[in-house]
């Protein structure tokens, strides 16, 4: 699946975390390193419970009216892609995803992830001293 938003383009490629508030105290709690955060939406307030540390990406469903989520994403050099209409029902914790660009590709087969690492390779040189 292949879905196009709008944002703070980019590339990077990681595992979904779907944070869904469901009432629990944090639904920002453990994420996992490499994760693409999939969220409703992200505010300036949120990114206290956010360890962006662990963060490659953020997947957005809503558009980012009041801009918090691209700057965020901005001020830490990662790529936010919003207004993903259904990426909470479709997306889900594990699945891969590769954000190239504006575009986010959830479960790409082969042909899609090594025509990302062309991209990749191509838009930044220095990103072809890939060290993990």
């Amino acid at each position: 699946m292949t879905v196009r938003g709008s944002g703070v383009g980019g590339f990077a490629k990681g595992k979904a975390f779907v944070a869904i508030d469901r009432g629990q105290r944090n639904p920002y709690e453990d994420i996992p390193p490499g994760s693409v955060l999939v969220a409703r939406t992200v505010f300036l307030s949120d990114s206290l419970m956010i360890n962006f540390n662990n963060v490659v990406a953020m997947v957005l469903e809503e558009e980012d009216v009041t801009g918090h989520a691209g700057l965020l994403a901005k001020g830490l050099g990662i790529p936010a892609i919003v207004g993903v209409k259904g990426c909470l029902t479709n997306i889900y914790n594990g699945d891969r995803i590769i954000v190239q660009n504006h575009d986010v590709i959830v479960n790409p087969d082969l042909a899609a992830v090594g025509e990302f690492d062309r991209m990749r390779r191509e838009s930044d040189p220095q990103l072809s001293l890939d060290l993990l």
